[in-house]
């Protein structure tokens, strides 16, 4: 990553470099913006500063660790904030600050969260251009998931350069009258990052001699699985505890209290239930492809969980990642109880598949995103600096 000295010469007017501003603010981003920074670091005539939010901000300084990587600027961590709206107009008004200050060419934003939302209304705000990464993804529902579905679906209205994963959310994106040459399938930068602690870790548990089948990887943290779905989800793993007495369930908490508190209340003094804090991505790669069985609600993993070879149900009413549930390692399960231990119980009696491998017939990608996006980003910027 080029220097955040490079940047400052920019304002003094002494460099001609373009400037590419990329925005993170909780873990799921930092994985998946992390190859792209790498791949945008040697460009030619380009500058890359990329900036901590605060929304998570310990969570992001140590995943772009992970990675080689650390922010150029930390924003102070997002406050304590009494509703979803409030916390949008802090960090919009936070990030237009820093935008306004650095003038980039292109600010870059990943998927669907707050910091994204916020960082692609700030860059709008004061006239510069947005490049949505992971952009196109949708349920039937425009407003569920929530706020995921509708972050996502307004960035794309503000955006200027769409880096869809998959020919399904490059359909999406023309459906809603976004024109074809601003949308680039370009597949998931997400599978760049499993692909490169797959091979940092010598593809354990891909094989089947490494799979732990006593072993039972779980995590819970969107905003529909708060509250009552997440006791509902801690009953049916009580139940099948009680069913399968071999198996050992590993729970990373997610620092939620709307989520953790039914948690910690429900499992915190049973035997089978290791509560542990959130893992280092490679730890939880290295930790999933050895699991008998997943069952999460998050959206990175119906990426990765059939090139780990590793059944996943997802505790979910619907999916923007059809992709995933064609592969047949993915599987939505409604948030109720005999659903999910109905469900858990044939995933763990079914013979084990052997993982999809990460190539051109994969279904988000061959491990290449970051550098399509990067060259499609350099070709932008020259553009645009020539016309």
């Amino acid at each position: 990553m080029k220097s955040f000295g490079s940047a400052s010469a920019r304002m003094r007017g002494g460099a001609s470099a373009s400037l590419l501003l990329v925005i993170a603010g909780t873990r799921p981003e930092a994985i998946k913006l992390a190859p792209l920074i790498r791949a945008l670091a040697p460009l030619r005539r380009a500058d890359v500063l990329v900036v901590n939010s605060g929304q998570h901000g310990e969570a992001v300084r140590r995943t772009l660790a992970e990675f080689g990587l650390r922010a150029d600027l930390d924003l102070p961590d997002l406050p304590a904030m009494p509703n979803l709206g409030a916390a949008v107009n802090y960090l919009r008004a936070e990030l237009a600050a820093v935008v306004a200050r650095w003038a980039p060419d292109v600010v870059i934003v990943q998927g669907d969260t707050l910091s994204a939302y916020a960082g692609a209304l700030a860059a709008n705000d004061v006239g510069h251009r947005v490049a949505h990464v992971e952009a196109g993804l949708r349920t039937e529902s425009a407003s569920d998931p929530f706020p995921e579905e509708w972050f996502r679906r307004r960035i794309a209205r503000v955006a200027d350069i769409h880096f869809a994963p998959t020919p399904a959310a490059v359909s999406n994106l023309l459906d809603e009258g976004v024109a074809p040459g601003a949308v680039h399938c370009t597949g998931n930068t997400g599978i760049d990052s499993l692909k490169w602690v797959l091979d940092e870790i010598g593809g354990v548990g891909l094989g089947g001699a490494d799979v732990d089948r006593s072993s039972v990887l779980v995590t819970l943290h969107r905003r529909e699985n708060h509250d009552r779905n997440a006791d509902v989800v801690c009953r049916a793993l009580l139940r099948l505890a009680a069913q399968r007495t071999n198996l050992r369930w590993t729970l990373p908490v997610h620092p939620n209290p709307r989520v953790a508190a039914p948690i910690r209340a429900r499992l915190t003094n049973h035997p089978a239930f290791d509560l542990v804090a959130p893992m280092p991505y490679r730890d939880f790669i290295a930790h999933a492809a050895r699991a008998a069985l997943i069952i999460s609600d998050s959206g990175g993993i119906q990426e990765e969980a059939a090139h780990l070879g590793t059944p996943l149900l997802v505790p979910r009413a619907n999916t923007e990642r059809p992709e995933g549930l064609a592969t047949g390692f993915v599987q939505l399960v409604r948030t109720d109880e005999d659903a999910l231990v109905e469900a858990a119980n044939a995933a763990l009696d079914a013979p084990r598949r052997a993982p999809l491998p990460i190539d051109e017939h994969a279904p988000f990608g061959a491990g290449n995103a970051a550098a399509f996006i990067a060259r499609i980003l350099q070709s932008s910027f020259t553009t645009r600096r020539t016309a």
